[in-house]
């Protein structure tokens, strides 16, 4: 069992590390499949001239660019850049796994071999040595990258391709979602979605135009039907939280915010499989897909990402997926007995326990204040950071949450960021907010800082709960 808890959080981490290169890019991914079906809805010929040069070029350097900046700052950003060409020209397919590949190995290597040289530079020779040593490794390892690293990506994509190509071929695509769905809610949608499935869907433009690989994991339908059930035949502060998150997850795109739902009562994750299967083998059967990635998974990005003709098409799926996950999630919610709000908000405390301990956590709860970190001066609080896996929409839904509660309380001089959990330490953070799930991983990441831990995003008390100690302190 350990070991298995093991293997899972090193998939997280690695999952993590690969969203982290595409994550910070996704405007750019949008813009390039904007460009791409306004040139191909409008016939226009300059619009077409962006489609090659921004997928074969622009994109792979800019995952490059973020790959090499994780791993070592400015100078992990320059050799991840340059090394990343070296794929790229070598191949003659959209390199995006080899930019994944090749920026943070490259950034690595140079950190270590500064490391060795850097306290034997005389005085004065920092700048130069210190360039020429990303001069030096950045074209050896491009050169590398050009003639060993790009072939043997080409054969591995292929082999990838293929697969796929037997999946759709004999109609089996459609039970990925039995691996899908469930990872999701472990939060690991992002590392499946911009980690795995953007560069297998991108190499599948280059044939096709579009790929059914996009609406995969983006797609809102199960997690639609599921929240829709909870309207209809939940009890308690279940009912009442599932209106609000219902319109941020199908129009908003934030998945995240249906995850506690299902962990709640875990036999629901048979709907949203049930759901993915409906939607994928539909998506299938149309012969649809996006010409970009879409990200949120909104329904309002996915229709802007959509093949020419597909929409309908793509929104009949969608609904059909929503439906069957809601069928499911119904009988399995009218089946359940009755409970009062106290047993409501107890089985909400063991859906977080459940997700602790499917991430490979301790299984326990840690409330606000049961934390050994150091107390706060609430008085003297300046920023309140709120981290999530990706650092984008449910870090971004929470900090504005709490951004509007200080301003209604008069608060008006303390900031409320949102970042990836992974990106701490921050030295400028007073206090931390963030779901239970990820708890343990800021904590190891920063353990000098209180954290606040929440289970619902939209209505958590401890927000509450912050914002009254802040105002009892006599900050404003």
């Amino acid at each position: 069992m350990s070991n298995n808890v093991s293997l899972r959080v090193k998939a997280q981490r690695l999952g993590g590390k690969l969203s982290a290169m595409v994550l910070p890019n996704l405007g750019a991914f949008m813009g390039w499949g904007i460009l791409t079906a306004l040139g191909i809805w409008l016939a226009n010929d300059t619009l077409k001239g962006f489609v090659a040069p921004v997928l074969t070029y622009l994109l792979p350097v800019l995952i490059g660019v973020a790959g090499g900046k994780m791993v070592y700052g400015e100078k992990g950003a320059v050799i991840g850049a340059f090394t990343t060409m070296g794929v790229v020209i070598g191949a003659n397919i959209t390199m995006l796994l080899g930019a994944m590949i090749i920026s943070p190995i490259a950034a690595w290597i140079l950190k270590k071999v500064d490391g060795v040289i850097e306290p034997h530079i005389p005085v004065g020779f920092e700048l130069l040595i210190g360039n020429l040593t990303v001069a030096i490794l950045g074209a050896i390892i491009a050169v590398f990258g050009c003639v060993v690293l790009a072939p043997a990506i080409t054969s591995l994509s292929g082999f990838f391709a293929a697969g796929v190509s037997a999946l759709e071929n004999n109609n089996l695509l459609p039970l990925t979602a039995i691996f899908i769905e469930p990872a999701k809610v472990l939060f690991l949608n992002n590392a499946i979605g911009q980690g795995i499935l953007t560069p297998l869907g991108t190499t599948q433009l280059d044939e096709l135009g579009k790929s059914v690989l996009f609406l995969l994991e983006s797609n809102p339908g199960p997690g639609l039907g599921i929240l829709l059930a909870y309207c209809l035949f939940g009890k308690g502060n279940s009912k009442a939280n599932a209106y609000g998150a219902t319109v941020i997850h199908f129009f908003g795109g934030i998945h995240e915010i249906y995850f506690p739902f299902i962990l709640m009562k875990p036999v629901l994750v048979i709907a949203a499989i049930a759901g993915g299967i409906v939607g994928t083998f539909l998506f299938t059967l149309f012969g649809v897909g996006l010409v970009g990635v879409s990200s949120p998974g909104s329904i309002i990005t996915i229709m802007m990402m959509s093949a020419a003709g597909d929409q309908l098409k793509i929104l009949l799926a969608v609904l059909a997926s929503a439906a069957a996950s809601g069928i499911v999630a119904s009988i399995i919610l009218k089946g359940s007995k009755d409970v009062d709000e106290a047993e409501v908000n107890k089985s909400l405390k063991e859906a977080a326990k459940t997700m602790e301990s499917l991430k490979g956590k301790k299984s326990r709860i840690s409330s606000v204040f049961e934390d050994k970190e150091q107390e706060v001066d609430y008085s003297a609080i300046k920023k309140v950071l709120y981290v999530c896996d990706a650092g984008l929409g449910s870090s971004a839904m929470g900090a504005s949450v709490i951004a509007k509660k200080l301003k209604k309380a008069g608060i008006t001089d303390i900031g409320v960021e949102h970042a990836r959990v992974m990106d701490l330490p921050r030295e400028d953070a007073d206090i931390i907010v963030t779901h239970v799930s990820l708890k343990d991983v800021a904590h190891e990441k920063q353990p000098d800082i209180k954290i606040i831990s929440i289970e619902d995003y939209l209505n958590a008390p401890e927000y509450d709960e912050l914002v009254n100690n802040i105002v009892s302190s006599g900050n404003k």
